[in-house]
């Protein structure tokens, strides 16, 4: 069941850097020296440039927001520095990030000697004192910034050990690459590198956490390498990740040929800048990782926007603002959150377009039901492409003409993509992604045959589910349901595969019971997650248990705030109607068909709206009994 929100797709499933590529200026804005003007404290042409206007052109400025929070969420960091400036001095002195902040920016600016005022001055009210404080590691970036090398490097060590996870590690060796000493970089990298790397099973399983840092480290060390035109080194010290997923060896062996040939990889070497940034997006990953952990261990849960990680973000691009894969780190966590105003500003404020970033845009565009704004930066982002990202960029282009219902459109950039490709690894995605949009606009036997075409280029547990899918939508039961039983004999914890399994069976099947047991064992493996909770609740409804049902797809819905999805509304809409309460059905319904479902579903949401539901509802059976060892397949099942 692919029930997921839409993120602009790169064109391999693993990628090395961002592409980037410039074109004709945005529209103008007005001078830096205009919008300082109305800003009460001095800010970095950098802070500036991200200063939200009003319909006059002038900045909206702190008094367009009632919290520092909010500018965040607008992308507005000239604002929020005013603000958090503007706070009584033992607020500011809660924590030391806002006089961090407010440093950082200066030293954006260039004037590394009131950056290190604001620090001294901080230092003794929040007792961020000592050789190995915060204060330090910022202060011996700041060495770095005024060309200082040795005395950076030192003031850096002895900060190093104050730093969350791998942080100072990372952080030591971006500094001793900008500073022009490649090979002790590398031996950082060496030694940060496990002699066992392990890849989890899949994305529920706690190893993932660890993995992620791994990758982090042998990408940078395998991207240092390429830089030094040492190729070959590169590819192996990369090799190390395939070897650790043997499933993805098509899209590794892409990856690890761009290293050689340099196509879909952005490379530049670090200088002090944006390695200053690249280290502070680390610490403010590390630091998010450090809350997260503490909530769930205190049985807390995480919900919501994370200001203190996208307002870290923020300031550490003001360093750099060509930084486009921490921008695009920020534009993900805002669209996460539903906060498309600020993910098309911050996408639009940058110092040079991209087709990433206009597709960005335009993804929150649509989001915001500003359609033609939308096509506009679709057709700015495929003019923007170059050879080395077009098919990137296609990616990301047929998918939001797909949801603009742009059928002749998407079926041209279908066929460019597919004659694009170039590798198994290009080939299987285009493939893949020709499947989604045939099924989109309705054509499953031709979803069926790409699906297919995908997995037999790039035979992958995704590949596999997804041809699963589309053979169940075209009648094609027992060669679908042997994939998923095979998958879950391969992967018997994950809960995604339990979840498809289930779904399949309760939808597809007689086999209702086996299917209310499999999505049981799933919902217990994840129990906050929205899809499969929406899973287990029609698996109430199709055996009758509408109040169930109905609790639990609530509840999904719940979850998934602030967003919402087609097919979770119409599960509602179905138990609303059946309970009486023909009017939340209808909401729901149109709901529903507002957002983007797939021809066949917008057909019956027509008619669900038209004449309501018909049929009876599902006659009331006794529930399976459930116990912990459910849900499990044996071979002779398949």
């Amino acid at each position: 069941m692919h029930r997921r929100l839409l993120i602009a797709a790169s064109a391999l499933s693993i990628s090395l850097a961002l592409g980037a590529c410039a074109t004709e200026p945005a529209p103008a804005r007005p001078s830096v020296e205009t919008v300082q003007a109305e800003f009460s404290i001095p800010l970095s042409d950098a802070a500036l440039a991200t200063a939200v206007l009003d319909e006059a052109g002038k900045p909206v400025g702190a008094d367009g927001y009632d919290m520092p929070v909010d500018a965040v969420k607008a992308g507005d960091m000239a604002a929020f520095l005013q603000m958090i400036k503007a706070l009584p001095e033992e607020d500011r002195n809660v924590s030391p990030l806002f006089a961090a902040f407010l440093a950082i920016d200066r030293a954006a600016a260039g004037d590394t000697e009131s950056a290190r005022a604001i620090l001294d001055a901080s230092s003794v009210a929040t007792g961020e004192e000592g050789e190995t404080s915060f204060y330090a590691y910022l202060d011996a970036w700041l060495l770095a910034l005024e060309n200082k090398p040795d005395e950076a490097i030192e003031r850096h060590r002895m900060a190093s050990s104050s730093m969350p996870g791998l942080t100072g590690d990372l952080s030591l060796a971006a500094m001793l690459e900008a500073l022009g000493r490649p090979e002790q970089a590398l031996a950082v990298y060496e030694y940060l590198t496990p002699s066992k790397i392990e890849a989890p099973e899949h994305q529920f399983d706690p190893k993932g956490l660890l993995y992620g840092h791994v990758k982090t480290v042998i990408q940078r060390h395998a991207l240092l390498l390429q830089r030094l035109g040492r190729v070959e080194e590169a590819q192996a010290v990369y090799q190390q990740l395939a070897d650790a997923e043997p499933e993805e060896a098509i899209s590794y062996a892409a990856a690890i040929e761009s290293l050689k040939t340099g196509k879909n990889l952005d490379n530049d070497p670090l200088n002090v800048r944006s390695a200053f940034t690249q280290s502070l997006a680390d610490v403010s990953r590390a630091l998010q990782e450090q809350r997260y952990i503490r909530t769930i261990m205190m049985g807390g849960r995480i919900d919501g926007f994370d200001d203190q990680r996208s307002s870290f973000d923020q300031i550490a691009l003001l360093v750099y603002p060509g930084d486009n894969d921490l921008r695009a780190a920020i534009i993900a966590e805002m669209y996460q959150s539903a906060l498309y105003e600020g993910v098309a500003h911050t996408a639009l404020s940058a110092p040079e377009p991209t087709p990433t970033l206009e597709i960005s845009a335009a993804q929150a565009l649509i989001m915001l039901d500003r359609k033609d704004e939308a096509r506009k930066a679709i057709d700015a982002a495929l003019d923007l492409s170059d050879e080395d990202d077009r098919l990137s960029t296609l990616y990301g282009a047929l998918q939001l003409t797909t949801l603009l219902e742009d059928e002749e459109q998407s079926v041209e950039l279908v066929d460019e993509v597919i004659e694009l490709a170039e590798n198994p690894a290009e080939l299987a995605a285009a493939h893949g992604l020709a499947a989604e949009i045939n099924g989109q606009f309705g054509d499953l036997e031709q979803a069926a045959i790409h699906a297919e075409k995908a997995r037999e280029l790039d035979d992958t547990h995704d590949r596999r589910m997804m041809l699963a899918d589309a053979l169940g939508k075209i009648g094609k039961i027992n060669e679908a349901l042997t994939i998923l039983r095979t998958e879950r004999l391969a992967r018997p914890n994950d809960p995604y595969t339990l979840n498809s399994l289930g779904y399949f069976l309760i939808m597809h099947t007689d086999k209702q019971d086996e299917g209310f047991k499999v999505l049981h064992r799933a919902r217990a493996l994840a129990d906050r997650d929205p899809y499969i909770t929406d899973s287990l609740g029609w698996a109430y409804f199709k055996l009758g248990h509408l109040d169930e049902a109905r609790k639990l797809i609530e509840m999904s819905r719940q979850e998934l705030q602030p967003h919402r999805h087609w097919e979770i509304e119409t599960h509602l809409g179905d138990i609303y109607w059946y309970q009486g309460d023909k009017e939340a059905a209808r909401e729901a319904w149109q709901y529903a068909l507002d957002n983007h479902p797939p021809a066949k579903e917008r057909a019956d949401l027509e008619a669900k709206l038209a004449d309501g539901l018909t049929e009876p509802a599902p006659e009331k059976r006794k529930l399976p009994d459930v116990s912990i060892s459910d849900g499990a397949v044996d071979r002779q099942d398949i």
